[in-house]
């Protein structure tokens, strides 16, 4: 069993040392004292795991919404609207939601609510979802048991911790700070609008640089209550990344609401062929550490170890292990270690350039479509 979190003395310092100063508002202090108390929390399955067969049809077209749906979005959608009253920070709507925003009508039942937040900008939102019943979460995957667990944390802690293992959330909480599960709006995505040195906004996925319009909201009214959008070139450019089937007839959803320019797509191509160039620097940097590391002796699983040891893979337990052992495997067996050879083998054991090409592909179809229409 997990031990209970206890503050050390210097955290307790840290956070009085704040309230004093005013650093924390009275909401955020209560907050903190609650949060030591429910330190970890069991999360229960929240999304169906069929949900993607009853609302998706066998043509990965969305099914089109029940009244009882439509109620429900709605409800959740007025909640989220009053949470963000008279809090004046930059936020948006992430994911196909925003395509039925843009509609004026729900394409189908969305399972969830994602939002985007910028990173200097979290105190303020957390202050505000405290005021009206909500935490924030981060959910993690316990290795050995694979059970999900919510723990929470002030903004903070929220910036510095490892989001790219670790979901970022919304939760409705008591006012005991234990979770609830009886909220419509409830474990709402919150994906962290990050910026370089220079101000710019950089991609959630591979943090290259991102058109800075699609780190700005776009208000749009729906059923009389302000919402921010996405950017169109941000929502094709995240639809293209995810892949599945019914993202591709999301993305003709959207280039049927004309929002969609081709100036945009070439933006989305830009970003694409900046984060393949990304993935390969980066990629030569861990198999550069990885080979100063070889000893000849290393057997496959030793050569896995030390693959694990990069920051960037030091969680996932066995299947981790499983993912990096083709890799692994090969390095074993051939007479050329040298980080150029590796590198080779990485790109064409785990299809780089082959999945970068089929996306640029899918680019000028969409560009097709885009210039057809409009």
């Amino acid at each position: 069993m997990k031990e209970k979190y206890i503050p050390s003395k210097e955290e307790i310092e840290l956070a009085e040392e704040m309230a004093v100063e005013g650093q924390m508002t009275p909401e955020q202090k209560k907050d903190s004292e609650i949060r030591a108390k429910n330190w970890e929390q069991k999360q229960m399955p929240w999304i169906s795991p069929d949900f993607d067969n009853d609302n998706i049809d066998e043509n990965f077209e969305r099914k089109p919404v029940t009244l009882e749906q439509k109620e429900e979005m709605d409800k959740r959608l007025a909640e989220l609207a009053k949470i963000f009253e008279g809090l004046n920070i930059n936020w948006h709507l992430d994911g196909a939601l925003n395509i039925s925003l843009m509609i004026g009508r729900y394409i189908g039942n969305h399972k969830d609510i994602d939002l985007s937040i910028e990173k200097s900008e979290l105190a303020e939102f957390e202050s505000q979802l405290l005021k009206k019943g909500f935490g924030l979460f981060l959910s993690r995957t316990e290795n050995k048991t694979k059970n999900k667990i919510l723990r929470r944390f002030a903004h903070d802690s929220f910036v510095d911790t490892d989001t790219e293992h670790e979901g970022l959330l919304v939760v409705a909480i008591n006012k005991g700070g234990q979770v609830r599960r009886d909220n419509l709006l409830n474990f709402v995505d919150i994906h962290i609008v990050g910026r370089n040195a220079d101000g710019q906004p950089l991609s959630g996925i591979s943090g290259v640089v991102i058109p800075d319009k699609w780190a700005k909201p776009y208000p749009v009214e729906f059923q009389g209550k302000q919402f921010n959008l996405s950017h169109p070139g941000k929502i094709l450019y995240y639809k293209l990344n995810q892949g599945r089937g019914y993202d591709v007839t999301d993305i003709q959803r959207l280039i049927k609401t004309g929002m969609i320019k081709e100036e945009d797509v070439t933006d989305v191509e830009k970003v694409i062929e900046s984060e393949f160039t990304a993935n390969v620097v980066h990629g030569r940097k861990v198999i550069e550490s990885v080979v100063k590391q070889l000893t000849p002796e290393m057997n496959t699983d030793q050569i896995i170890d030390v693959i694990l040891q990069q920051h960037e893979s030091t969680k996932g337990g066995e299947e981790a292990r499983e993912f990096f052992r083709p890799i692994a495997q090969k390095i074993f067996e051939s007479d050329d270690k040298s980080t150029d050879a590796m590198l080779k083998t990485w790109i064409e054991l785990f299809k780089v350039e082959e999945k970068n090409n089929q996306k640029l592909e899918e680019i000028n179809r969409v560009r097709q479509s885009v210039v057809e229409r409009n």
